[in-house]
C-alpha cells in the first residue's frame, strides 16, 4: 500500500470498521434496560406463583388449594377478578368480593343458591374464558371451591335454602311465539336487542355493567351465546330474574309468567342455525360496522401481544397503555425492535395516519417512511387479512384512547455482523433461531430527543460522512489502476453486504409473494366441484392463519417449538395434528377448553404468555368452532414434545420463542 490512494482506501476501511463495530455495541447497550418497569395496581391485576398454587403450604385447605391451582389465574388470589390473565379477557372475570353474580336462579338482591355456583363451576360458560370442570374435579372438589368463594364476599346467606325460581314447564309447553312477538315490542326489548333481535338496538353501544365494563346485549338469534343457557327453562329464568349487575333487568314485575313464556317462545322461533351445524356466520366477525368488527379482531388477534407492554410477571398494562407500544423484541441478526404506538396520539402514535396507510402497513409492511422487517412486525402473517378486515382494524385503532409514548426506531447491529450472521440463516425467510419479548416500556413518556436510537443514528451518519470524504480524497489523490480496482471491489462487497443486511425489509420485495409463501405452509381445506369446502372450514383456516397459530405451531400444526421465560419455565408448542401424539385422542370440548380457557386436558394451567388463550377466548363461539373444525383437518405429523418444566435458575430474562431450530432442553440454553 505505497500509493496515496491505497493508504486512503485502507484508512477509510479501518475507520468504517471501527464505526461498524460501535454500531453493534451501541445496539446492545442502548437496549439493555427499559425506560419504565412497573407493576399494575393490585385492584387491576395481581401476580401469582407459577405453577399456580405451588407456593401454598402443605396444610392449606382443600378449597383454597383447588381455587389457587385452577381459578386464581383469572379471578385473582383474593377473588376480586384481578388474576394475572384478567386484563385481556372480555368481559373481565367475576369479582366475588361484592357478592354480585350474573348467572343465578334467585331473585335480585339475594345471593345465589349453592347449586347455581356448582352448576357454573361444573359446566362453565361456553364462549367465554370460564371453563367447565365436571371432568376434572370431583363433586367434593367443586363443593370445596364453592365454599372458598363464599369467603370472598358477603355471602353469609348462601345455601340451598334460597328461593330459586320455580320451573315453568307447563307455561312453556303452551307458549305462543305470535303473542311473544307482540310482547317483545311492548316490553321495550328492541331498545337493546333490536327489532330483529340481533343485539343492535339504539342503546346497545352505551350499556355497561356494575363493574364499569361494556356490556352489549346478546344477539337473540344466536342462542348459543347465552351464557346462562339457551334451553327454554334457562331463558325463562333469565328473562324473569334478569342478570344481576347488568343492564338486563328482570321482568317479573311487569309481565306475567305466561307472557314471559310467550317471549321465550318468540325468541326460540327466531333462532338461527349454528354455523358449525351448517348455518351461516353472522357474528361480530362478519358485522358490517367497521368499528365493531375492528374491535373484535383486535381483542381476539395478535395486536395486543406485542403492542401492549407487560410487567415482569407477564401482566398486560392494558388499563393505561393498551396498544401504546414500547415492548422490546430481539430478533437475532435482524436487530432489536420496539413495538410501535398504535394509539391515535398525534405526536407519537397513529394520529396523523390515514386508515388506508395503517391497513397497508398491517398487510404489506410498507409504512409512510420505511419497509418493516417481518421478524419485527409479522406482516407476512397479517397479510392474509382481507382488505376489509385490515381497514376495520385500522378504523378501530383510530378510536382508542391516545397514549403519549414515543417509541424509538429499531436498533441494527453493524453492517458486517448483520450480514455475516444472516448468511448462517436459512433463505429466503432468514428465520432467526429465536425471538424474545421483554417486559417494560422502552418508549419515552414524555417524548425526548435523546432516545435510545440516537447514538446509532449518529454512528450511521458518521459512517456516511467518512464514505463521502474517503471517496473525495481517493479521487483527488494520485494513484494507480490497482488501487482503483481494489476500491471498486470494496464498493461491490459493501453494496452486497448492505443488501443482505437490509433483507427482507427491502422495498422491492413483493409483499404478495412473501405472504403467499407463508400461507402455503398452511394446509388448504379439501373439497371438489361437487362438494366445495364448507364456510366453516374456510373461516377456520382464515382464523388459523391470522391468529398467530402458525407462528408457534407451524403452518402444518406440528408444533414442537420451545418457549421459555423465567415467569413460567419451559414448554413446547403442542402438536395440533391428528397424530396420536397430537390431538387425535382429545375431545372437541377439551380442545376448545385448552384453546380458550388455558386448561389442558389433564387440568394443568397453560400460561397466557406461552399459549394465547386469553386472546382466543375473545372470539365468538362460532369462530371458536370454526378454528376447532379446521384444526381437526390437519393431517397427522409426528413431533416429539418434551414435558413442560417449571421455572428454574437458567430461564430466559424475556419471553423467548425458538422459531428456527428445535431444542428439547429446558432453560434458556441452546
Amino acid at each position: 500500500m505505497t500509493s496515496v490512494r491505497r493508504r486512503i482506501l485502507l484508512c477509510t476501511l479501518l475507520l468504517l470498521s471501527v464505526l461498524d463495530g460501535a454500531r453493534s455495541l451501541s445496539a446492545r447497550l442502548a437496549a439493555r434496560q427499559p425506560t419504565r418497569l412497573w407493576s399494575p395496581d393490585p385492584s387491576y391485576a395481581r401476580a401469582i406463583a407459577w405453577p399456580p398454587g405451588s407456593d401454598l403450604a402443605a396444610a392449606a385447605p382443600r378449597g383454597l388449594r383447588i381455587y389457587m391451582q385452577h381459578c386464581a389465574v383469572c379471578h385473582g388470589p383474593d377473588g376480586r377478578g384481578n388474576g394475572p390473565a384478567a386484563p385481556s379477557l372480555r368481559p373481565r372475570p367475576r369479582d366475588f368480593s361484592g357478592g354480585v353474580f350474573k348467572h343465578k336462579s334467585t331473585p335480585e338482591g339475594q345471593p345465589p343458591a349453592l347449586d347455581d355456583i356448582r352448576e357454573t363451576i361444573r359446566n362453565g360458560l361456553p364462549g367465554s374464558a370460564m371453563p367447565g370442570w365436571a371432568d376434572l374435579l370431583s363433586n367434593d372438589d367443586i363443593d370445596a371451591v364453592a365454599e372458598q368463594l363464599r369467603g370472598f364476599g358477603p355471602l353469609s346467606g348462601w345455601g340451598d335454602a334460597n328461593s330459586r325460581l320455580s320451573p315453568a314447564g307447563g307455561l312453556l309447553a303452551g307458549a305462543s311465539a305470535e303473542r311473544g312477538a307482540s310482547l317483545y315490542l311492548e316490553l321495550g326489548c328492541p331498545s337493546c336487542h333490536g327489532i330483529a333481535g340481533r343485539g343492535d338496538g339504539s342503546s346497545a353501544k352505551e350499556l355497561k355493567d356494575v363493574w364499569h365494563q361494556s356490556d352489549p346485549p346478546r344477539d337473540l338469534t344466536a342462542p348459543w351465546t347465552f351464557l346462562s343457557g339457551h334451553s327454554p327453562a334457562a331463558l325463562y329464568t333469565t328473562i324473569s330474574l334478569g342478570l344481576s349487575g347488568t343492564p338486563m333487568a328482570g321482568y317479573t314485575d311487569v309481565a306475567t309468567p305466561q307472557q314471559i313464556a310467550d317471549v321465550v317462545a318468540f325468541i326460540d322461533s327466531i333462532a338461527r342455525r349454528r354455523p358449525w351445524d351448517g348455518g351461516d356466520f353472522a357474528g361480530r366477525g362478519q358485522t358490517t360496522d367497521p368499528l365493531r368488527r375492528g374491535e373484535y379482531l383486535v381483542h381476539a388477534g395478535m395486536c395486543g401481544l406485542c403492542h401492549t407492554p407487560v410487567d415482569p410477571n407477564g401482566i398486560y398494562l392494558a388499563d393505561t397503555h393498551y396498544l401504546a407500544g414500547g415492548m422490546k423484541v430481539e430478533a437475532g441478526a435482524h436487530g432489536i425492535f420496539f413495538s410501535r404506538n398504535l394509539t391515535p396520539d398525534v405526536e407519537t402514535g397513529l394520529g396523523n395516519w390515514s386508515i388506508d396507510q395503517i391497513a397497508i402497513a398491517i398487510r404489506t409492511g410498507h409504512t409512510r417512511d420505511r419497509r418493516l422487517s417481518f421478524w419485527g412486525m409479522p406482516w407476512m402473517v397479517l397479510g392474509q387479512l382481507t382488505t376489509d378486515d385490515a381497514r376495520a382494524i385500522a378504523a378501530y385503532l383510530k378510536t382508542l384512547p391516545a397514549v403519549r409514548n414515543q417509541v424509538p426506531d429499531a436498533l441494527q447491529f453493524g453492517l458486517l455482523e448483520t450480514a455475516l450472521r444472516k448468511l448462517t440463516y436459512g433463505w429466503p425467510a432468514l428465520m432467526p433461531t429465536r425471538l424474545a419479548y421483554y417486559a417494560g416500556n422502552y418508549g419515552y413518556e414524555p417524548p425526548t430527543f435523546w432516545r435510545r436510537d440516537r447514538w446509532q443514528q449518529l454512528l450511521v451518519w458518521t459512517q456516511m460522512i467518512v464514505v463521502v470524504l474517503g471517496i473525495c480524497a481517493f479521487l483527488l489523490a494520485p494513484g494507480d489502476g490497482v488501487a482503483l480496482a481494489a476500491a471498486l471491489f470494496v464498493a461491490v462487497v459493501v453494496a452486497v453486504l448492505a443488501v443482505i443486511a437490509r433483507y427482507p425489509a427491502l422495498n422491492f420485495v413483493p409483499a404478495e409473494s412473501v405472504v403467499a409463501s407463508f400461507a402455503q405452509a398452511i394446509p388448504e381445506v379439501k373439497g371438489d366441484a361437487q362438494t366445495p369446502p364448507s364456510e366453516l372450514l374456510r373461516r377456520g383456516r382464515y382464523l388459523y392463519g391470522i391468529s398467530s397459530c402458525p407462528y408457534c405451531h407451524n403452518g402444518n400444526g406440528a408444533g414442537g417449538g420451545k418457549v421459555n421465560w423465567s415467569v413460567f419455565g419451559t414448554t413446547w408448542a403442542a402438536n395440533l395434528t391428528a397424530h396420536p401424539a397430537g390431538l387425535n385422542e382429545w375431545s372437541d370440548d377439551a380442545i376448545l377448553r385448552a384453546m380458550t380457557t388455558g386448561v389442558a386436558r389433564d387440568g394443568r394451567a397453560l400460561h397466557w404468555q406461552a399459549m394465547i388463550w386469553d386472546h382466543l377466548s375473545n372470539y365468538d363461539l362460532e369462530d371458536q368452532h370454526a378454528l376447532l373444525a379446521y384444526v381437526r383437518t390437519l393431517p397427522p405429523v409426528e413431533t416429539k414434545r418434551p414435558k413442560p418444566a417449571d421455572p428454574r435458575h437458567d430461564d430466559c430474562a424475556g419471553d423467548t420463542f425458538w422459531v428456527g431450530s428445535s431444542n428439547d432442553q429446558p432453560g434458556c440454553g441452546g
